[in-house]
């Protein structure tokens, strides 16, 4: 409801303003080749009119016209907030003379101020328009730039001293239709070699399903100290109509279980990770040598009886790759813990009949 009455509000404030900016206009109608744009500007406020109806009867039109409707709209009234102040001067000083001076000036030599503020206006609406369209159009989504900022803080533990972190966010996973420029954007990440990376939210514009078919390039995203993610607001499905409550729930959790980008189920002191307890080199089990790591240096460790996250098993995941698993286990032991390589074997085993006996 809180959503349906500030749409409503914005729609009557952004028609409002198409009223006052056809006065600016309306004084070229005579010209006979600017009808049609005419007829484009009031399309600009029919479109705002009737996307309030579409949101209060959800109506469901799909992402890539519901996106384009989005982006004419907020456009159009961008571009008159821009402009609204060279109009509110212009009015502010016809209503001093009028009041105050009753005197008209005139000059076949100079640019008037009421029509240098129009023109100024019109500019300053067509400008943010323009470069929106541009955005829309030009396809410089996959336009990923990797920028560098050293960051330090007075009371950062020296184990931070010179660590990389990577921060990525806005995937909208599906907007993306080029693969090969994502797969671009990815590599750009890994070979930054970042010691921990972070995901800041909107893996997703609306829904889960958007997700289908992004498993593996996704997941191919590592680092030393782990990948971590939050929720952004459009991972929570608000921005899209749902038949009802519970559709909207199932979504929500569909998208965690099937969020190939980690989601960190521990929770650790900063103080704590340091060069001499990080993760393993290992493409699985390397958060076991972590675990060892503290464990042999007396850290404690408390369980939280909470279901902090969910995640899914892909048939073609790293953790599925039995025989990997058995490489990275026969590792642990005998790299990590330094057991010979006949007690190493035999651990291995153990541990293996350990996990098909708890099957």
């Amino acid at each position: 409801m809180e959503r349906i009455l500030f749409l409503f509000f914005f729609t009557i404030i952004s028609t409002l303003l198409d009223f006052y900016f056809y006065q600016i206009i309306k004084k070229y109608r005579i010209i006979s080749w600017t009808k049609p744009l005419f007829y484009l500007y009031w399309l600009f406020t029919l479109i705002t009119i009737t996307n309030f109806f579409i949101y209060t009867f959800s109506y469901d039109l799909g992402f890539y016209l519901k996106a384009i409707i989005f982006n004419m709209i907020i456009g159009n009234f961008i571009s008159k907030l821009v402009a609204l102040p060279f109009l509110l001067i212009d009015d502010l000083r016809r209503m001093t003379i009028y009041f105050f001076r009753k005197r008209t000036e005139s000059s076949n030599n100079k640019i008037s101020r009421s029509k240098f503020l129009s023109i100024s206006a019109s500019l300053a609406y067509g400008l943010p328009i323009t470069s929106l369209t541009y955005g829309i159009l030009s396809n410089n989504v996959y336009d990923y730039r990797v920028k560098r900022r050293k960051v330090s803080f007075k009371n950062l533990p020296s184990a931070f001293d010179g660590i990389k972190i990577c921060h990525i966010s806005d995937i909208h996973v599906g907007s993306l239709k080029n693969r090969v420029a994502v797969r671009g954007g990815l590599d750009m990440i890994l070979n930054e070699k970042p010691d921990a990376i972070f995901f800041t939210g909107d893996l997703v514009n609306d829904k889960a399903e958007e997700l289908k078919g992004w498993g593996d390039d996704l997941s191919k995203l590592k680092a030393p100290l782990g990948v971590h993610s939050v929720l952004g607001n459009h991972d929570y499905g608000e921005y899209t109509s749902w038949k009802n409550e519970n559709d909207k729930i199932k979504n929500f959790n569909d998208l965690i279980k099937s969020c190939d980008i980690g989601l960190s189920t521990v929770i650790i002191k900063k103080s704590v990770l340091n060069e001499s307890n990080k993760f393993g080199s290992l493409k699985t089990k390397e958060d076991y040598v972590l675990w060892l790591s503290l464990a042999e240096k007396n850290y404690k460790f408390y369980g939280i009886n909470l279901f902090l996250t969910k995640w899914r098993k892909l048939d073609n995941s790293l953790s599925s790759n039995t025989l990997q698993k058995l490489i990275d286990g026969f590792r642990v032991y005998n790299e990590y813990l330094k057991y010979n390589k006949f007690f190493s074997i035999f651990c291995l085993v153990r541990l293996s009949l350990n996990y098909l006996l708890k099957k």
